[in-house]
């Protein structure tokens, strides 16, 4: 199967932190004159807080199947763990955040204002343990794929095998055995 996980992955950040910016836009706005405006912030931030929390649930189980089923060096297992940890608490945040809107009180829809900020604090934290999965453990990418990330190793590229697979050498460039590319014109 096929890793869509990174089709997903900004989708819950850029949601929670658009819905954040209208949730303190109808915040600060609270004069009498701007009341439709607020009220404008207040639905526009309502239905991010809702596409946020759809998006984080798709994003979450697309991570959990990838997680299970994407190539990855065995030293990246306790970030991964971290890293689906703090998005499965920022996903629960997201959906409690999207069922303030329904079943909160007027006088307790503060509540709402901080699950929001939570949310999106939390699902942007988690993302940068994700961007540190691809970027220093080759986490889903060709390098682990083709063996040049050792399943064992650090990360680090002391520890990298740095042969090219046959699977990410460019079709119109052939390389020899000295790794020196030979072209024909």
């Amino acid at each position: 199967m096929q890793n869509i996980h990174p089709l997903f992955v900004h989708f819950p950040v850029a949601l929670s932190l658009t819905a954040l910016l209208f949730e303190v836009l109808y915040l600060v706005f609270r004069s009498r004159e701007n009341s439709s405006r607020r009220n404008s912030f207040k639905v526009v931030a309502a239905a991010l807080i809702v596409l946020t929390a759809i998006a984080a649930v798709v994003t979450a189980t697309t991570g959990l199947i990838a997680g299970s089923t994407v190539p990855h060096p065995d030293i990246s297992h306790p970030l991964m763990d971290t890293h689906k940890a703090i998005e499965i608490t920022g996903t629960l945040l997201g959906i409690l955040a999207a069922l303030s809107i329904f079943f909160t009180r007027k006088r307790l829809k503060w509540i709402r204002s901080v699950l929001v900020l939570a949310t999106a604090a939390t699902i942007s934290y988690g993302a940068s343990y994700g961007g540190r999965l691809v970027f220093t453990y080759g986490v889903g990418t060709a390098l682990v794929k083709g063996g040049m990330v050792d399943s064992t190793g650090s990360g680090d590229m002391d520890n990298m095998n740095m042969t090219r697979p046959d699977s990410i050498v460019p079709q119109d460039k052939a390389c020899d055995q000295n790794g020196t590319g030979s072209h024909s014109h």
